[in-house]
């Protein structure tokens, strides 16, 4: 049952391994909400939007900050998980904030709240592209998983900002590129390449909680192994034997077979192409 009232503990983290071991023991209080957001966002939205962050976050900005709601119905029972996640987070030396006033929260929620900034600000022709923003990884992989999404970002020269649910390791993030280049329409697909591979080899998921849809549609088969990709293709094929129903999604899909299908900009004004007449 939803209940207003609500205990948030926040835990300010220098170190990404330290906040991923918290994790896993605040995961046992049942917490409604562990909510992540990394130093990149914060350092993005220090430079482009600072006022933002004012009063809320201090520099230098830690590495991985959690919020961590309680929802409790019971208020007694409430209290006592708030206090054992505190302890928790007081036990690795990490700075911590605790509230249960809902004026207070609203405002640590929007360190959270803060990566919409992101998803909607333009560099120069160059905008955020959601393009290998829903990997998730098991729990304990959560450190091996970022260290390897920044070195990614490193890789391609990119501006790395993550943010997400870190309480079952499932984050986004959103290069910034520009899609009237050539260079960067390229880019694109390494990108993706690297990313997608990487969150399989850890035994992870392309759609933490999205869709496959096109993009991803290419490394299911590596995702869910031959076997269980031939029972998919199977299946559409009762279904669907003459392959009319969304050619080109999810089953039998190259990543060759996408490429001639990305747009040379990136905005919302496309949409209105697909409307419905009335």
């Amino acid at each position: 049952p939803y209940n207003p009232h609500t205990t948030l503990v926040v835990g300010y983290f220098s170190d990404i391994t330290v906040a991923s071991e918290v994790v896993a023991e605040l995961q046992k209080l049942e917490p409604s909400a562990i909510e992540a957001v990394d130093s990149n966002l914060l350092e993005f939205i220090e430079r482009h939007n600072p006022n933002q962050l004012k009063g809320l976050v201090d520099q230098p900005y830690p590495k991985l900050i959690l919020l961590v709601e309680f929802d409790d119905n019971n208020d007694r029972n409430q209290q006592k998980k708030a206090r054992k996640a505190k302890k928790l987070i007081e036990k690795t030396n990490t700075p911590f904030k605790i509230s249960s006033n809902p004026e207070e929260q609203e405002e640590l929620w929007k360190i959270r709240h803060s990566a919409a900034a992101v998803i909607w600000q333009t560099i120069g022709t160059s905008k955020a592209l959601p393009i290998i923003e829903d990997g998730v990884v098991p729990l304990e992989k959560l450190p091996e998983f970022l260290d390897n999404v920044y070195a990614l970002f490193a890789k391609y020269n990119l501006q790395a900002a993550v943010w997400g649910h870190a309480g079952n390791a499932n984050f986004h993030m959103q290069p910034f590129l520009d899609l009237t280049q050539v260079g960067d329409r390229q880019k694109v697909f390494k990108i993706m390449d690297d990313y997608y591979n990487m969150v399989i080899s850890l035994g992870g998921s392309t759609s933490g909680e999205h869709n496959d849809g096109r993009l991803r549609a290419p490394y299911l088969k590596k995702l869910y192994g031959e076997e269980m990709y031939e029972v998919f293709r199977k299946v559409k094929h009762i279904f669907d034997p003459f392959a009319t129903l969304n050619p080109g999604v999810k089953i039998d899909v190259t990543v060759e077979e996408i490429k001639p299908l990305l747009r040379h900009e990136y905005s919302m004004n496309h949409l209105y192409d697909h409307m419905p007449r009335t």
